[in-house]
């Protein structure tokens, strides 16, 4: 007879793994438990105890051991992750490892002294000590396909039972959609358990991509044609000719305008075009994706490797530098760090800009002292540069990527010191944490770039020929204190937290604040309207910004959607509906903005993986 001591290693090390898996939910804010889920883990943990059980105690052991502390490093990592973004990574995020390990040393501001839970099912495991005589290789052979059996009774029979809840109506939003497809991590990990989480992750990632069918690129054909058209409005053309600095403002949050601190951004604001209702949603890398985006306007990867490296070699001719340059200007893009940073060069290339200047190309030093994604080189030492490397004789369109306002937020940056011992003078601002200063210190740093270029504009008569458009790449995610978070976030949560500034200046526009509500999506279709660029062939994700014909809305990764008499959570699969909306009409709204909601995800996906442009840049 088979005592249970001879198994009891296995229980506990199965009680651990979900124990590391609740250690998860629970930083992630996710329900500690689901019946579902846990009959999933049921099914896995049976399919690996019948593996395990084929060996010897002192083995299994240590392959005990070493499971679980890949385990911890997993969930450990997985929560690390979520209080940066807000959601759990994939595997196919490991294309910008490279970028992680740089900017290692910065990332522990959000350290929680609570994730050293996750080093207790490890350190359990290795003191467990278990007596008891080993199984016969009989006995082990029957447990094993005993429990392989019993494991794949549970995964087959729960899949069947959720595929009978499929239907083609809403299946998007069924259990069986999401399992199949993992359209949303956070869902993914509620619904079906960590181990179907890493299982179907590994999967997708590495599985790669078939090429679509004839049938699918009729669809994807019909698609595009429809989401390429573009409504005409009163700004339509309303900048053709005149030269555009699109800037891209690392960090930058509403919280950093002030007239004390940023004479300029307040300058800016109040007399050009300021956009109170513009989110960044983040999706698999933050800034990288942002870029993406507003050049190509294109959704980024969401099903595959980070678009910088798994799609730079695909043909973007609808990209923003190509059109420009249909139009007779010169476009180059401007950075002051390294060029292989995202893989930024390449895809810049790809995008069609002529060059990509980085901090080598621009003749930028390094201060002494400095250190690699720590220290940052100061704006306006790139916008001079940049005005220096342009060609005032032609039209221009210059796309420059800031860095001064990247985190860390610490006084030990040298690139702070002055703005810090200015904040320190005033009443407002003594009294804050060191965090907050030295957001708002290295927010200034951008200020005092935007003044240098706004006077170098000035000097060379190029001001009112001049459009600057400015938008945050993200909200402020590096900031780790809770004093911080109330003063810049204001504690914003969901996703208020990804409201961010978005710009346009230019000296003979009328001051407004736009109310509109608007996204990254967003900027490509708006640039193309008010430039007049020809794009009416080329796919569109989002909306111009002055087109009051659509419905608006913003799009986040994992499906949710934030419209203006709505809020859909995917995680939730809840709807909120906003005061002084009716019921039914905003249900109304839900359903056609879903819908299109839904293709954007599906279709933008298979833009990328087929190159659908290829043949016309060819």
């Amino acid at each position: 007879m088979i005592k249970t001591l001879n198994y009891l290693d296995l229980i506990i090390f199965n009680l651990l793994l979900i124990a590391n898996e609740i250690l998860l939910r629970y930083f992630c804010l996710l329900p500690l438990f689901t019946l579902q889920a846990l009959l999933f883990d049921l099914g896995f943990y049976l399919l690996l105890s019948g593996i395990l059980i084929l060996f010897n105690k002192k083995i299994r052991k240590v392959i005990e051991g070493l499971l679980i502390f890949l385990s911890s490093v997993y969930s450990f990592a997985q929560s690390f992750h979520y209080a940066y973004f807000k959601t759990l990574f994939s595997f196919r995020k490991l294309s910008v490892g490279g970028e992680f390990m740089e900017v290692l040393g910065e990332i522990f501001d959000k350290f929680d002294p609570r994730y050293l839970l996750f080093l207790l099912p490890l350190i359990i495991i290795l003191m467990l000590k278990i007596n008891g005589e080993d199984l016969s290789i009989k006995h082990r052979t029957i447990s094993f396909f005993a429990m392989e059996i019993g494991g794949l009774i549970f995964i087959n029979a729960l899949t069947l039972y959720l595929s009978n809840d499929y239907a083609k109506d809403k299946a998007w939003q069924k259990d069986y959609y999401l399992l199949r497809v993992m359209q949303n991590k956070n869902r993914y990990l509620t619904r079906f358990g960590l181990a179907q989480y890493m299982y179907r992750d590994l999967e997708l990632s590495f599985q790669g991509h078939e090429e679509l069918s004839d049938e699918e690129m009729k669809k994807l054909d019909a698609f595009v044609k429809e989401e390429a058209l573009r409504n005409n409005n009163a700004y339509s053309g309303l900048f053709a000719g005149k030269n555009l600095i699109m800037i891209l403002c690392e960090s930058f949050d509403e919280s950093a305008i002030t007239a004390d601190l940023t004479p300029t951004l307040y300058r800016l604001k109040n007399e050009g075009l300021y956009f109170d209702n513009y989110y960044a949603p983040v999706y698999q890398v933050a800034t990288g994706d942002s870029e993406f985006i507003a050049q190509s306007g294109m959704m980024p990867s969401i099903d595959y490797g980070t678009t910088s490296y798994t799609f730079h070699l695909n043909h973007y001719p609808g990209a923003l530098a190509n059109l420009f340059k249909e139009k007779g200007y010169n476009a180059n893009s401007y950075h002051s760090y390294i060029s292989n940073f995202y893989n930024r060069e390449a895809l810049h290339e790809s995008f069609g800009f002529e060059t990509f200047y980085d901090m080598d190309k621009l003749g930028l030093k390094r201060f002494e002292g400095y250190s690699d994604t720590f220290n940052w080189l100061k704006d306006e030492e790139l916008f001079a540069a940049m005005l220096e490397n342009t060609d005032f004789n032609e039209p221009f369109y210059n796309f420059v990527i800031t860095a001064s306002g990247h985190m860390p937020y610490r006084t030990s940056r040298q690139e702070l010191k002055e703005n810090l011992e200015f904040i320190n003078q005033l009443d407002e601002y003594k009294d804050l944490d060191n965090e907050s200063k030295c957001y708002y210190a290295a927010q200034m740093l951008l200020d005092q770039g935007l003044e240098v270029l706004i006077e170098g504009l000035e000097s060379r008569n190029e001001l009112e020929d001049t459009v600057i458009m400015l938008f945050s790449d993200h909200y402020p995610y590096g900031i780790a204190s809770k004093e911080a978070n109330t003063q810049i976030l204001k504690d914003a949560e969901g996703y208020e937290i990804y409201r961010v500034p978005l710009i346009i200046y230019n000296p003979k526009l009328q001051a407004k604040d736009v109310k509109t509500l608007s996204s990254t999506l967003d900027i490509y279709p708006t640039v193309a309207n008010i430039f007049n660029l020809e794009d009416d062939k080329y796919y569109k994700a989002g909306t111009d910004v002055f087109d009051e014909q659509e419905r608006r809305f913003v799009l986040f990764e994992d499906g949710s959607i934030l419209a203006e008499k709505f809020y859909y959570d995917a995680t939730d699969d809840t709807i909120e509906i906003f005061k002084n909306y009716h019921e039914g009409e905003a249900i109304d709204d839900y359903h056609i903005i879903s819908q299109k909601a839904v293709a954007i995800l599906k279709y933008s996906q298979e833009i990328l993986i087929a190159d659908y442009y290829k043949e016309e840049d060819e």
